[in-house]
């Protein structure tokens, strides 16, 4: 991918493509033009890209872009993108190059192709405000104002960490950080901080998270306890139910076919049935213990947030299912 067969820039006609820039490139301006220099910054971005440096590589482009905008720089500026994992970012690239690139540009169904392989790999995120939230609300996502058309739409984002901050007038803002895989749908509830108390209404009192929290593991721990002592109490009923049997093996020699047996063969006898009464309380007792542990784990009350900028880690989404976040 050239700059571009060599240097066509776009028509004035076609420079709807800027939006494409803007979107990718936050930094672009309405600079000055400078050929040589986005002819330099192209040359060393390809120079860096075949390196695979692309966190150095994609900047080049990006300025290249600015500086003459040739559809050449662009291309391998979505393609750099794709590389570093900015999947989101790149797909909006190609999509608008495959719209803009003149029909006979051989290069308009190198983008449309990449675009649509990248369809499916771009995160989106579907921002909300809870119930309760004012309707004043300011939203941000990654520092970008999300206005209230983008709200409720799943938006595509880049991989990785997303910031998303709720802010309103009277509160204060608070800030909900998700973590997004390749492929993944997700949904976010958000809602600036709840007012503070009014003067003279005296102390807050103090958040009951932590007790509730407390109560949980001591439930959770307990459970635990009581599901491992089940599970060693099985193991012994398995150990001296073999034992048992064992010893009545051993007997038989020692007894005739009436069971008629001789000293030895009774002593084994009276072994292989101690063995096999321990067997039995061991597992009644050990089946008992995990029952009880069991219970007290899955009937532990959940613990409260513990955080006002909580985070969340999602994974590709199989099936196109969408995954609701709610902090």
């Amino acid at each position: 991918m050239r700059r571009s067969s060599s240097r066509r820039r776009f028509p004035a006609g076609v420079l709807a493509l800027g939006g494409a820039a803007l979107l990718a490139c936050p930094d672009a301006s309405a600079q000055a033009r400078d050929p040589a220099a986005a002819e330099a910054l192209f040359d060393a971005g390809r120079a860096a890209l075949q390196a695979k440096d692309y966190d150095a590589a994609c900047p080049k482009f990006r300025e290249s872009y600015e500086l003459d905008p040739a559809p050449g720089a662009l291309l391998n500026l979505a393609d750099c993108e794709e590389k570093r994992g900015r999947v989101a970012t790149a797909w909006s690239i190609f999509r608008q190059l495959a719209r803009d690139l003149p029909a006979s540009d051989d290069r308009r169904p190198i983008a449309q192709a990449r675009a649509t392989a990248l369809e499916t790999r771009v995160p989106r995120l579907t921002i909300r405000l809870a119930p309760g939230a004012p309707a004043d609300t300011a939203v941000q996502r990654g520092g970008i104002p999300v206005g209230v058309g983008s709200l409720g739409s799943p938006l595509p984002v880049d991989p990785g960490e997303v910031q998303v901050t709720a802010s309103a007038p009277g509160r204060k803002q608070k800030t909900f950080t998700i973590q997004l895989a390749e492929g993944a749908q997700a949904e976010l509830l958000v809602a600036p901080e709840e007012p503070a108390a009014a003067e003279g209404a005296g102390p807050a009192l103090p958040p009951d998270e932590a007790p509730q929290a407390t109560a949980s593991s001591t439930w959770r721990t307990a459970g635990w306890i009581s599901a491992g002592a089940g599970v060693v109490g099985i193991g012994l009923g398995a150990v001296f139910g073999l034992r048992a049997i064992g010893k009545k093996d051993d007997a038989k020699p020692y007894c005739s076919a009436a069971n008629v047996c001789a000293a030895e063969g009774i002593r084994l006898q009276e072994q292989g049935a101690t063995a096999g009464t321990i067997s039995t309380v061991a597992f009644l007792v050990g089946a008992a213990a995990l029952g009880a542990g069991a219970v007290l784990v899955f009937t532990a009350p959940s613990s409260g947030p513990a955080s006002s900028a909580p985070t969340a880690t999602l994974g590709v989404v199989p099936g196109g299912a969408v995954a609701t976040v709610v902090f």
